[in-house]
This record gives C-alpha cells, structure tokens and sequence, in this order.
C-alpha cells in the first residue's frame, strides 16, 4: 500500500472520529456542563483519534483539566476590555460575536456590550475579572458620583468637562455624546433613571398585546425615558415602538434608513393604532429627517446601528422628550459600537438562545452553494427558484439586479425605485431586492431568500438579510447563498455573523471538489479585491455602508477617461468585465448578463472588437468560442 494511500486511509478514519465527536457533544448552556458520560465519551474518541495517527504525545492525565476549562481567553489586542474566547469547534456554544475561525477552533471576540445584552455566561464573567467600574451617573449637563469616582473622572475625561464644585462635575454639553460614548467604552453606564412624565401618557388604542418581555422593555423606557432595545430580529421590536407612541401624547418621529422601512411603519400605524400619520406621527427617512424643525414628544430610531456614522449621529440633536432606539444588531465593522448605546439611552436586551428557548424564534439553515463561476450562479438560481416558492433575490448591484429580474421576468426592487417598493416585493412571486431591502423588512409569507451578490465580507449585512426568514410565518423558510470559490475564500467571514447566533450553516458544492476548497483554504491566501458593480445601489437615504470598490476604480483618472468615450452598451460591457476582472466571459453569456436578445444584437450594439483594437479588454477563445476579459489588477 502505496504511503499516500495510507495518509487518505487515516485521514478518511480521523474525519469519521471527529464526526462521532460532534454526535457526543450535548448542546451547552454553560462551557463546563459536560455531563460525566459525555465526558468519558469524548475521552475515549480523543484517545482514538490519536491512536489512529500513531502519535504518542496524547496525555490521557491532562484530560480531566481540558474538561474543567475547555477554552481559554485572551486579550484582544487594541481593543479595550476586550477579549478573544477561544473554544474547540467541536463545542457547540456561541459567546459574542465570532471573529476568526479555523478547521478545529472558534474565535469568539467578547466585550462588556456582549455581557450587557446577556450573551456571557456567569463561568466566562468570572474569567474575564473585569474590574468595577466607575459609579456615575449624568444628568442633564451635570455628572454625579462618589468623591472618589468624580476625582478620577475628573483625571481621566476632561477634555469633555468645565468645572467640579459640591454638585458634581458640569460638562461641556456641545460633547456631552462624546462623553457618553467614552464612559460606555470604560464600562460605565451612566444613565440616570429620570421617569416618563405620567401627563404624558394614556390608554393606548392598539388591535394588540405585549409579549412579556415586551413589557420588560416598556417598564425600563417608563424609568429611564431613554432606551436601547437591542432584541433579536421578528420578536416585536417595532410593535414596542407603535405601543410606546400610542401609549403618549405626540407627536412622535420615526427615523429609518430606507423608504421601505418607511412603507413598513407607515402600513403598520394604520393597521394597528389609531394615530393619523402626518400629524400624530411622521415617519422619515434619516437625511429628511435632519431638516425637520420643531419638537417631538418621541423619537423612534430604526435600525439604529447607523446612528454612529458621521452624518447621522446628528439626529441625537432632534429635540424631543424621549427616545427608543431599536435594532437586532448593535455591531459595526468600524468598532464604533459604544456610541450606539451612547445615543439611543440605557441598553436592553436578551440573548438569542432565550427567544428560542421561549419558541419565538426559529432556526432555519443558512445553505451556502459553492459554485464555479457566475454562469453556474444562474444555473443554480434557476434550479432554486424552479421550486416555486415566494422567494426574495438578494443583488447589491443594479446591473447583477437588472439581468436577474430581466432573466426570469420579475421585478427589480432598488434605489431608483421611487414608489410601492415594499407592496411591490409583497405582491411578486419573485423578486430581486438590492440592499434597500436588507433592514427591517417583514414579510410573513416568504418562503425562500436567495443571495446572489453583496458587500464583501460584511457581517452586519448578513445578519439582516439572513434574519428575514424569522419573519416568515411559513413552516420551514430556506435561505441560500451562491458563491464562486473566490467569494467564498474571501467573503466567507460574512458567514460568522450566522453561525455566532446559534444557527446552523451547511456548505454545498456544485461543480467544485472538496479537494478543490480544501487545497485553497489551506494555501496562504493573498487578499482578492471583489470588485462590485458598475452601479453600487445605494440610495440618498441608506447610511452606513461602505462604498464599493468598484467605485474607486471608476474613479482612477485612465478608467474615467476610458468610460468617458464609450457609449451606453459598451460602458456596460466593459464594467461588467471589471466586476469579475481577470475572468474570461464567453460571447455566448453576454445576452443574458446584458439584457441582449442575441449574440448578433450584443455584437451590433456593443462592438467588442473596438474595445480589443484599443487595448482595454483581452479577447481569445476558450473552449473553443470568442471569449473576453479586463486585465486591470495585473496592469495595477
């Protein structure tokens, strides 16, 4: 038997006991509550699997001290009071927020914001000895405290202050966020309970009921006035908006990112309240929101992860005598998670395990397709959507949008889009979505969701899209996401955001080896730019996402003065090229990606010949048939 037959034969046996590893494993609440027979069973698989190696280094002694700590933390570098929560794949918990992973670990990144929001368990805690904080509490543009915890306030955030006399220290309230922001970052919470005003309120006229924890949330936004629900996606944050604004006097302002959140809340006011929109409530988007003068009794924020963005941190500035901010994912990639406490008020929320253990949540699959090339993404989208289900086509770009809607004759839901969107997605079998649908939007009777292009390895994108299944009401929603083996070497981080939830990620491939992925997972990979679409959709009022590459190189003075002199079907032609630069693209593909009836109309209409003369594409035949590409990186 030849020495690499005898490697596959072991590693063949070494995937079967890592397999029977994951079968033992009881599903934990806690890192150290292995039962005793689950234990011995895991020890007797170890100590299989390493005998199946032949290594002698295995001590069966050193077990019992794996079992009493199964991960082990350390400091997040550059990150304050932050730390990374190392634990075997093979242990089925979710701490945090999932940073790295490998083939044998998670890497689960945990801060005070995780613990705050009830995602630590008391073990971890414990570890982590984060000191006590500070005890300050502000209000209005006074901070109080202990002497002691003013003398060191005083040391350590003056640069936001005036002066200290008996009272407390006054601060500057032109940076009284920015001090916020800065005591969240350190631990502290300094939220001082001030109660809703009871001339404020009265019985509520609504068709609905609270849920108890909805309730939790209530009671904490009639002690603080200020509240941050940081709930998970579909358990009923937006009916915890409409109960506080039917249950005080108005007038109330809604704030969201885009105009199909602005649909949603609108429908939804009138569904189930009594308030007349435009005069006891005025929905808006961010930016119109800004030049709205006047004051408002209560202002909801929506999705109100964005507010840290530069533009719209302004919107803490809107007068008003309350606030309620809500979103199921209080992280950005920017780090910048401290000012979203900061400007919404004092921070409610409940692990996802909870919700599920309650039943309020579901746990579909996320599926992701490993596919070829972007020809066998539509075969596969083909196959999928053949199934005849209710199903939403997630594209980032309009022009990836465009030729999908175009290619199975349903319509196309984007920025431009000025009217109807959400009754349009509503009322179609299929339709294809850009990222104006990534927030927020709930529609109970989607039975399929199908990404085909995104932003790059963005988590918080994933998190939204994926968690539209939970508003599904339909028995078994499923999510699918198709990707070229390049994607998914350098997009596949997106997936974590899932998988540090508590769901379930399965991976297929269609016309890919295992082989194939695992040769490439293991080879040092250098960083592949994705470049996106010629037209990245986004619209005036979307805040917080970061631009597509495609539009630096756009911007590159040889680039635009290519652009500048071709016509409409060859500025198409050329940035599709540079969406998938250094990939050959049959002549045969162009009709379907273009929006062309036939060979002969691309040719007519685009003459990619003339772009070849010039030098800016490459032509030659692959597989026998006249193929094309942009060559731009290798010339860069």
């Amino acid at each position: 038997m030849s020495q690499q037959l005898e490697a596959n034969i072991v590693l063949e046996r070494a995937k079967t006991l890592v397999d029977q590893l994951v079968q033992v494993i009881p599903q934990l609440n806690e890192l150290k509550s292995l039962s005793e027979e689950a234990r011995k069973q895991i020890e007797e698989q170890i100590t299989s699997y390493a005998l199946s190696l032949r290594t002698t280094k295995l001590k069966p002694e050193e077990l019992a001290n794996f079992f009493k700590k199964p991960y082990t933390l350390l400091p997040a570098p550059k990150k304050q009071d932050s730390w990374y929560l190392i634990v075997p794949r093979f242990v089925d918990a979710q701490f945090g927020w999932l940073e790295k992973q490998d083939i044998g670990y998670n890497v689960f990144l945990v801060n005070r914001y995780v613990e705050w929001l009830g995602g630590l368990p008391e073990e971890i805690k414990k570890q982590l000895g984060w000191k006590t904080p500070l005890h300050l509490e502000l209000s209005g543009e006074t901070l109080s405290g202990s002497p002691e915890a003013l003398k060191d306030a005083w040391n350590k955030y003056r640069p936001f202050l005036r002066h200290q006399d008996e009272k407390g220290i006054s601060i500057n309230p032109k940076r009284a966020f920015e001090l916020i922001a800065a005591l969240i970052k350190d631990g502290i919470l300094p939220f001082t309970p001030r109660s809703v005003l009871q001339e404020d309120l009265h019985p509520p006229i609504i068709d609905f009921e609270l849920r108890p924890y909805q309730e939790e949330a209530w009671l904490k936004f009639l002690q603080y006035s200020n509240i941050g629900v940081f709930y998970p996606a579909s358990v009923g944050k937006t009916f915890l908006g409409l109960y506080a604004m039917a249950s005080l006097k108005g007038p109330h302002l809604v704030v969201v990112p885009t105009r199909i959140l602005q649909e949603q809340w609108e429908e939804r006011v009138e569904a189930h309240t009594q308030l007349k929109l435009g005069t006891d409530v005025v929905v808006s988007t961010y930016q119109s929101a800004l030049k709205k003068t006047g004051e408002w009794s209560l202002m909801i924020v929506d999705e109100a992860h964005h507010l840290p963005a530069n533009e719209f941190a302004k919107l803490a500035l809107i007068k008003r005598k309350y606030t309620l901010g809500l979103t199921a994912s209080p992280q950005r990639e920017d780090g910048r998670e401290e000012y979203i406490f900061s400007l919404t008020g004092y921070p409610v929320g409940l692990g996802w395990q909870h919700f599920r253990d309650l039943g309020v949540i579901a746990s579909p699959v996320l599926n992701v397709w490993i596919v070829k090339n972007f020809e066998a993404k539509i075969g596969l989208l083909k196959s999928l959507i053949g199934r005849d289900k209710k199903t939403i086509i997630f594209a980032d770009s309009i022009e990836i949008g465009r030729t999908v809607a175009a290619r199975f004759n349903a319509p196309h839901v984007h920025g431009e889009t000025k009217t109807d969107r959400l009754k349009t997605i509503a009322e179609a079998k299929v339709s294809v979505v850009s990222r104006v649908g990534d927030e927020g939007v709930s529609l109970p009777d989607v039975e399929m969701v199908i990404e085909i292009d995104w932003l790059y390895g963005s988590r918080r994108q994933e998190l939204q899209r994926f968690t539209r299944t939970l508003h599904s009401k339909m028995a078994q929603p499923e999510y699918h996401i198709l990707m070229t083996l390049e994607e998914y070497l350098h997009d596949r981080k997106r997936l974590f955001s899932i998988m540090d939830k508590g769901f379930k990620v399965e991976i297929h491939r269609e016309g890919v080896s295992e082989e194939t992925i695992s040769k490439r997972l293991v080879q040092p990979s250098y960083p592949v730019q994705k470049i996106n679409a010629p037209k990245p959709d986004r619209e005036p009022s979307q805040p917080g996402s970061a631009p597509s590459n495609i539009a630096g190189v756009l911007e590159l003075p040889g680039v635009k003065r290519i652009l500048a002199q071709l016509g409409k079907g060859q500025q198409r032609f050329y940035s599709l090229l540079l969406q998938n630069d250094g990939q050959y693209f049959r002549i045969s593909q162009m009709p379907l990606l273009l929006g062309y009836t036939s060979v002969v109309s691309f040719r007519v209409s685009v003459n990619p010949y003339e772009l070849v003369q010039k030098g800016y594409i490459e032509q030659k035949k692959v597989d026998g048939e006249l193929s094309y590409r942009t060559n731009l990186r290798s010339k860069m």
